[in-house]
């Protein structure tokens, strides 16, 4: 048997232009429904009657209740057990859930409590303490529910200003690359093909098993941009354009540890009092990482997959562009003298795994310099 009762004559004493709060009364005998009912609609709320705890739960699952008043000791499913499945489910967890009991024993009210109750009505019921307890509960529930919306809007109001500050950093970069690519066209050309390739070389890495997680679809967006900025550090260092054209006697390892650091630091200052967005994040552990080896001989002495993986991927792909633009040797490579070379490094300066699924793609790298 299920009931529902609705007052549409009572007014609510807190207003009469909000909705009335529903109050869901249990019980397996109908004369306690009919009481509460009679209370609580003469108080102005609305309530909904059920005498089993299956029927309360096809009322909650159309209508959720501000408060339910439930008695323990019932057939089939008892109180106790019914509260304990109202507060294991995060639709309802959050309403109120007060026993009505003709028992009112210590032992019985510790139980009530642990089952996730926060009141206790006895039988018979005195109708001033009903509406009191009812009262203060749903205060309490409308309360939280405040508070529930306040912590959501400001949770939200915080991911906006952060996506704001996250724009902010990606635009900053962005217009950092853009100065690089434009210190000669060596450079952008070069720059150019180091993103584009990162890129592919990380959608190649995604698919296998122990990438998947790392690398996101925000990761491969990422590197493109982050990549381009590996060699920031020549800013701040008269003398050097950064260009492939430029030979290996510009290019030791005092130079390459001097632009690692002063790009690292140029980043960090982007992103000094704010936290850092994902982009600045993975253009900053590029700088600094991308001299590191994968046996730890590099700079900094950081080894294996302790190096960020944007660092190993933009590592590979920064010396592979390089070598097709012969920057660091008499002449430019061939494909067949650069795969001897990836080969070589393999496992000392570059990580197996990156070096493995480079040669598999290695057609759909861009190696041209136009």
């Amino acid at each position: 048997m299920q009931k529902e009762y609705v007052n549409n004559e009572g007014t609510n004493k807190e207003s009469t232009n909000k909705e009335k709060p529903k109050i869901l009364i249990v019980d397996d005998l109908d004369m306690n429904v009919e009481i509460l009912d009679n209370i609580l609609s003469q108080e102005g709320y609305e309530t909904l009657c059920a005498l089993n705890v299956q029927d309360a739960l096809g009322l909650i699952r159309n209508t959720k209740p501000s408060l339910i008043l439930s008695d323990l000791s019932m057939p089939e499913i008892d109180g106790l057990e019914f509260c304990k499945m109202i507060k294991s489910n995060a639709k309802t967890r959050d309403i109120p859930f007060v026993f009505i009991s003709v028992l009112d024993s210590g032992e019985e009210k510790e139980r009530a409590f642990k089952a996730g109750a926060v009141d206790y009505i006895p039988k018979p019921f005195e109708t001033v303490e009903v509406i009191m307890r009812v009262r203060n509960q749903l205060s309490n529930y409308q309360m939280q529910q405040k508070m529930a919306d306040y912590n959501r809007m400001m949770h939200t109001l915080v991911e906006e200003q952060k996506k704001e500050l996250e724009q902010g950093q990606v635009n900053v970069l962005r217009a950092l690359a853009g100065i690089l690519e434009r210190r000669d066209a060596g450079m952008q050309r070069h720059l150019t093909n180091v993103g584009y390739n990162c890129r592919v070389l990380a959608q190649a890495l995604q698919f296998l098993p122990e990438y998947a997680d790392a690398i996101t679809d925000e990761f491969i967006e990422g590197i493109e941009t982050a990549a381009k900025l590996y060699e920031i550090g020549i800013l701040t260092i008269p003398g050097h354009s950064g260009s492939p054209d430029e030979k290996s006697d510009e290019r030791a390892e005092p130079y390459m540890e001097q632009c690692s650091r002063e790009g690292t630091q140029i980043l960090k200052e982007i992103g000094t009092g704010h936290q850092n967005g994902g982009l600045l994040t993975m253009a900053i552990n590029i700088v600094e990482y991308q001299y590191a080896h994968w046996d730890g001989t590099g700079y900094p002495a950081t080894e294996g997959r302790a190096i960020p993986l944007e660092a190993r991927i933009t590592a590979l792909i920064r010396d592979f562009d390089r070598m097709c633009a012969g920057a660091d040797t008499e002449e430019a490579l061939s494909a067949e003298a650069i795969t001897q070379v990836m080969d070589e490094r393999s496992g000392t300066v570059y990580d197996p795994d990156v070096v493995e699924v480079f040669h598999k793609i290695q057609k759909q790298i861009k190696k041209d310099r136009i």
